[in-house]
């Protein structure tokens, strides 16, 4: 008699979702950040038809890893391609702990269609390129100074405390300068207007847009509002794009604090009508005299294409590093991930 074939063993790895053990949320608590049940149920949208969070629980009943997903789309001039990015990946360190990485990020990799990731830490940098990952530095952090405190805390940061008597002296100079470069005319018919979430409606501006802004990810109204109005701990502005009364785009923005102690402004996500670029300038202005007058002492944001890259520019912003982006098993139909428009709002982890 032939000896009967072996299955394969059946990894340990479980769908997260609301019935998961508590167990997963201390992990997720302990290893990840002390965010609490809420936010894990808010971040992986538990509920929805696809899993988005897989953890590995031993037989013993112990977490020895998780890895989750942030599901979203990317639209290209006529198609939509499903994609995820994978913003949470921990495994208990130990013998098992390869083992246990690799079983996870398979495990997402088949449930994600097109699996991104930002930079991660060094363990991360090192192993995708193994894996046969690639990256893209296209993205990049562009900051404006909007207070002397911004600028004293650089100088003295660089210099030393000795020189804080002069560092205040130039950074009143520099936010002089600052406060001039974010004025800007009126436009006729354009204004900003306030909203608690992102209405229904917003989705048909959103489909003229995506053709401008393509290859973009999705930016309806679930998805802003998904992000942003419906975050457990808020802090989100989100404001539309009015032009004579009809909306035409959108502007978000956060304002926190640093590991300096100082007011980080952020814009999250812009979107205007590309036919005309002079407010891409108007947007970026009036996002840092908002931000400005909410407490911020600079304003950062993240921009890869060449239109909006020119508008901060335009506005006296300066790029200061790139936010590389890794990516695995691209479609044929994909663009280059070089070309996709990206900001705070698809890459930012910060909040999330």
């Amino acid at each position: 008699m032939r000896p009967r074939p072996r299955r394969p063993r059946q990894l340990p790895v479980h769908a997260f979702d609301s019935d998961a053990p508590d167990s997963v949320f201390a992990f997720l608590d302990q290893a990840v950040s002390a965010r609490g049940r809420e936010h894990w149920l808010w971040k992986y949208r538990i509920g929805s038809d696809q899993p988005t969070a897989f953890y590995w629980q031993d037989d013993d009943g112990a977490v020895s890893g998780f890895i989750g997903l942030m599901r979203t789309t990317l639209q290209t001039e006529g198609s939509e391609h499903p994609a995820a990015w994978f913003v949470d990946w921990h495994v208990v360190p130990g013998a098992q702990s390869v083992g246990v990485g690799m079983g996870l990020l398979r495990k997402a990799e088949a449930a994600a269609g097109m699996l991104l990731t930002l930079q991660g830490s060094a363990d991360t940098r090192e192993i995708l390129p193994r894996l046969g990952w690639k990256e893209s530095s296209a993205p990049s952090t562009w900051v404006l100074p909007l207070t002397s405190r911004f600028t004293a805390s650089w100088i003295e940061q660089r210099i030393g405390r000795w020189s804080r008597g002069f560092a205040r002296v130039v950074g009143a100079a520099a936010s002089a300068f600052y406060h001039l470069a974010i004025q800007a005319a009126p436009l006729e018919g354009v204004e900003l207007v306030d909203v608690d979430r992102f209405p229904a409606d917003y989705d048909r501006v959103w489909k003229t847009r995506s053709r401008e802004f393509a290859p973009s990810m999705r930016r309806d109204s679930d998805y802003l509002n998904y992000l942003c109005a419906d975050y457990p701990d808020a802090g989100y502005h989100l404001q539309l794009l009015k032009l004579h009364g009809e909306t035409a785009g959108h502007l978000i923005t956060r304002v926190d604090m640093d590991r300096n102690g100082l007011q980080r402004g952020r814009i999250v996500d812009i979107v205007w009508p590309k036919a005309r670029p002079e407010l891409a300038s108007w947007l970026l202005r009036s996002a840092c005299r908002q931000l400005r007058a909410s407490g911020a002492d600079y304003t950062e944001c993240v921009a890869s294409k060449s239109e909006l890259q020119e508008a901060l520019s335009a506005c006296r912003f300066r790029r200061r590093k790139t936010v590389p982006i890794w990516y695995h098993r691209l479609g044929d139909s994909v663009p280059d991930p070089d070309t996709w428009h990206i900001t705070f709002l698809d890459c930012d982890r910060a909040y999330r």
